[in-house]
């Protein structure tokens, strides 16, 4: 084919391609993208949900972590090592060969994903509490009770780990489970002493009609003061971690700067 050809056949065609393309998605991404992309989540959820049942996930914080992107990453990274060995051997055994260790090298980066993504989710909650506690405390303080100052609260604090955890509390107390039950469920899926301690405010609070606004306003100092201490304790140990790349990259660059002329200089005579 010439390639007078290839542009007046092959560009009309790939751009009236293009064309049916977009008008294909735009039609029916409403009905079935939608719902493939929501099946394809479902799916995934209640994957994750057997893992940490059978304590395949056992790292905390598991429960916290919205799991679609990073079994992607998995299922991808999957494909290319399966192609990857396939292309390699073609034969029964390296099909055989490559399911494997597509499965299993799939699963390690799955695991290492969550792993990440749940320590990062438990520092999120950490970091996210104090404000949380204290605009409760306001709330309470405003004559709102407990349970609409908390729908209040999980929707004005930065969308996050947090947020859909006390959401999920709400939503399950709605459907008309035991706020105890409720509560011990959140306690156990966010293994955070923080989050504890609010959580037991609160169900002493609503148990025991005491006032929660002054000691959930006295948590949330607290939580304020211990982050203002791991914030030193990271500083701190910051230095330490910069004196390996300081003596290795920068500390040799200085001084080859430094004495650049001397060394210059000394091999000129040598030279001569």
């Amino acid at each position: 084919m010439r390639t007078r050809d290839v542009f007046l056949i092959g560009a009309p065609m790939l751009l009236g391609g293009a064309f049916l393309a977009a008008f294909v998605l735009h039609t029916w991404k409403e009905r079935y993208i939608a719902r493939a992309v929501q099946a394809y989540r479902a799916a995934h959820d209640r994957m994750t949900e057997e893992l940490i049942e059978k304590r395949l996930f056992r790292f905390p914080g598991a429960c916290l972590v919205s799991s679609l992107r990073y079994w992607m990453l998995a299922e991808i990274f999957s494909l290319l090592v399966f192609l990857a060995v396939v292309s390699g051997n073609r034969s029964a055994s390296g099909l055989a060969q490559a399911t494997v260790a597509a499965a299993l090298l799939g699963f390690g980066v799955a695991w290492s994903s969550f792993r990440g993504a749940a320590r990062e989710a438990l520092r999120s909650v950490q970091r996210d509490l104090p404000i949380a506690c204290f605009l409760f405390s306001l709330l309470l303080e405003s004559g709102m009770g407990a349970s609409s100052a908390l729908q209040e609260t999980s929707g004005s604090i930065p969308e996050g780990p947090l947020a859909r955890e006390l959401g999920e509390l709400l939503r399950s107390r709605s459907l008309g489970v035991p706020q105890s039950e409720s509560i011990e469920r959140s306690r156990r899926r966010v293994p955070v002493e923080d989050y504890r301690l609010f959580l037991n405010h609160v169900l002493q609070g609503e148990r025991l009609g005491i006032g929660l606004s002054r000691s959930l306003r006295e948590l949330s100092a607290k939580m304020l003061e211990s982050q203002g201490h791991r914030a030193e304790t990271i500083a701190q140990r910051a230095a330490v971690k910069m004196l390996f790349p300081l003596v290795l990259f920068i500390f040799p660059a200085v001084v080859l700067i430094i004495l650049s002329p001397v060394i210059l200089d000394l091999w000129a005579r040598l030279a001569r």
